[in-house]
């Protein structure tokens, strides 16, 4: 065990952090040699083979060289046809290859003649068309980071694969993303089929203050356990007898590697073989930082995942798997065109900036120091620049549609920021800015939207179905029909659905701000009622926004509202009463107009009639 002290520089952090790691020394001496990506850890003292060892930094000494072969290529080339097999090759081409299930995912194509899966035409899947051995379809999840949902538009001379892919199979005009549009969010909440704030995994970056410990992605605090809520579906999947295999970090490991390990494993006995797989590659996201998304230059890294992804399902095709497997194609968020020149400083704005900590960037977030009071900093930041470039809320005044409040590991105070602007503590000395994109921001943002497209005996063919945000996701890979597990119960999403009814009339909120109910709709439409903090809503499904909103105003506030004036201590009742029913019974009745709401209830008309009895303010004249 050792102890050092860890100084951060970054401005946003609270303070210096006493780090202490505990490490079980291993011996490295073993080998790797036949156990390349094994799929269950070898425990202390003994050295690790699996693809998490790097991260854990419990490899065998001769991992790279083992596993980590790159000699030969990928691919096989014409001249290495009929090879005699070399194991130093990252994969064969000699002609025992296809016994031993380790050919390069060209192998046929190229050294015999057969056509690729690129070539063939778009075949109706039916039903499973599996090989001997295989009791069940496998399920291959597949998730591009940073992949925007518009980079499919570049059509088959940049994507040709994904392009047959999502031709043939299922697919959504776009998949939304969960808030915020950041990397380890979105995968744990496709996942769990969680919202953010349920899983615990609220950002890439994170504190929590009952931990007292940060979240970073190049920390290794995120390794432990206690961050990460809910349970994963393959998790799920091996707790009930279906072996898997995931293969997410660490990110040295090239992605060819990683598709063909999938493929070996796939050639395991039936016993040993796992049949849920997720795989996640980090482009084209670093390079949508780096070029931004809207680059030519992309289009080169747009080409390799496209290839590699080819490679994936001529490796299918070469074991008779291509009409066996369901294949799942996802992007965690898109990518947006940013640069250091569009940030907001909160030094700027006059706040105190050592009385506050904040996570800057995309979404950020805003955590008073001591006592201060939250919502005095929120005060400090509204409406204080004509052209300002976020806009300040309590997180339990976030819009409802971002499920981003209910977690202690959320911030008191959230900046929703406007596309492309970021935001950060103060201003510093100019520097080279290295990024030209970015995300996180709002995830109803055309931007932000990633894909969706799925292959498979369990995929319609040639269908597309509507826009959807990825928690739906989990239920999709759930079904009877993909898996055989019963997952919805281990993360009480059926429970957690039943909580929060269409038309809630709770009780309390409905006291505090609807003493007298439900303001009556007088034409249809599908509406919910959202019980926030402070008011209640009721939001429309059809024109996405309000219907009414009912709140509860304080006696301090009611009294600037309402004319009482001090002569009414003194007048006869009857002198200002009337007037002040009549100005009030006007104000709500000119409400009405406006909005088709009934608030006293008391039309028994169709909705035009409505309309045409008040086009005109009541004024009480003619009843004088």
């Amino acid at each position: 065990m050792w102890t050092f002290k860890k100084t951060n520089k970054n401005d946003t952090e609270y303070t210096d952090e006493l780090c202490v790691c505990v490490c079980v020394l291993s011996d490295f001496s073993g080998s790797c040699k036949g156990r390349c990506f094994e799929l269950k850890e070898a425990e202390p003292p003994n050295c690790r083979c699996d693809n998490l060892c790097k991260t854990y930094l419990s490899c065998c000494s001769d991992f790279d060289e083992q596993c980590l072969k790159t000699a030969g290529g990928f691919e096989c080339s014409r001249e290495r046809c009929g090879e005699v097999r070399n194991e130093d090759y990252a994969c064969h081409c000699s002609d025992d290859c296809l016994l031993r299930g380790d050919c390069c995912t060209n192998y046929r194509p190229l050294c015999k003649g057969e056509s690729s899966w690129l070539e063939g035409d778009c075949e109706e899947i039916q039903s499973p068309e599996c090989p001997a051995g295989f009791v069940r379809p496998p399920l291959i999840i597949l998730s591009l980071d940073g992949f925007r949902a518009s980079y499919i538009r570049k059509g088959k001379s940049v994507l040709p694969n994904i392009h047959k892919l999502r031709s043939c199979g299922t697919r959504a005009p776009h998949m939304r993303p969960m808030y915020p549009s950041k990397t380890f969010p979105n995968l744990y909440t496709l996942a769990t089929g969680l919202y953010p704030e349920s899983h615990g995994i609220v950002c890439n970056s994170m504190y929590d203050p009952v931990f007292k410990a940060h979240f970073r992605l190049k920390g290794r605090e995120k390794l432990n356990h206690r961050w990460w809520g809910g349970q994963p579906i393959w998790i799920t999947a091996e707790k009930q007898g279906v072996k898997a295999g995931t293969f997410f970090w660490p990110w040295v490991i090239p992605l060819e590697r990683r598709i063909l390990t999938i493929l070996q494993w796939l050639h395991l006995p039936d016993d040993e073989r796992p049949y849920v797989y997720a795989i996640h590659s980090e482009q084209p996201d670093a390079y949508g930082h780096i070029l931004g998304p809207l680059s030519n230059e992309l289009d080169n890294t747009l080409r390799k995942i496209d290839n590699i992804i080819g490679q994936l399902m001529n490796g299918l095709k070469q074991m008779n798997l291509h009409r066996c497997v369901n294949v799942i194609l996802v992007g965690d968020h898109g990518m947006e065109e940013s640069h250091c020149e569009r940030t907001e400083y909160l030094g700027s704005y006059g706040l105190d900036v050592d009385a506050i900590t904040l996570t800057p960037g995309s979404s950020g977030r805003i955590g008073p120091k001591n006592a201060n009071d939250p919502k005095e900093i929120v005060a400090n930041l509204t409406c204080k620049m004509p052209n300002q470039h976020f806009k300040p809320y309590l997180k339990q005044h976030l819009p409802k549609r971002l499920h981003y409040t209910n977690n202690r590991r959320i911030e008191d105070v959230h900046l929703l920021m406007d596309r492309k602007w970021h935001v950060a503590m103060c201003s510093r000395s100019p520097a080279t800015c290295g990024f030209f994109g970015d995300h996180g921001f709002d995830n109803k943002i055309s931007s932000m939207q990633t894909i969706f497209l799925g292959f498979g005996p369990n995929f319609n063919f040639k269908t597309e179905v509507p826009v959807f945000e990825n928690i739906e996701l989990y239920n999709v890979m759930c079904g009877e029909e993909m898996l055989p597990v019963s997952s919805c119960s281990q993360n009480n999403i059926e429970e957690s659905s039943q909580r929060f009814p269409s038309a809630a009339d709770g009780p309390l909120n409905n006291v505090t701000h609807l003493p007298f109910g439900r303001p009556a709709v007088l034409f249809q439409t599908s509406y919910t009622q959202l019980c926030h903090s402070d008011y209640s809503s009721g939001f429309s499904h059809d024109i996405n926004m309000p219907l009414w909103s009912a709140f509860t105003l304080t006696a301090q506030v009611y009294s600037l509202l309402t004319p009482c004036l001090l002569k009414t201590s003194w007048e006869d009742e009857s002198r200002w009463v009337e007037d002040l029913l009549k100005l009030h019974s006007a104000r709500v009745r000119d409400v009405e107009l406006l909005t088709g709401l009934d608030f006293y209830r008391s039309a028994a008309l169709p909705y035009t009639r409505v309309l045409a009895l008040k086009t005109h303010m009541q004024t009480f004249e003619d009843d004088v």
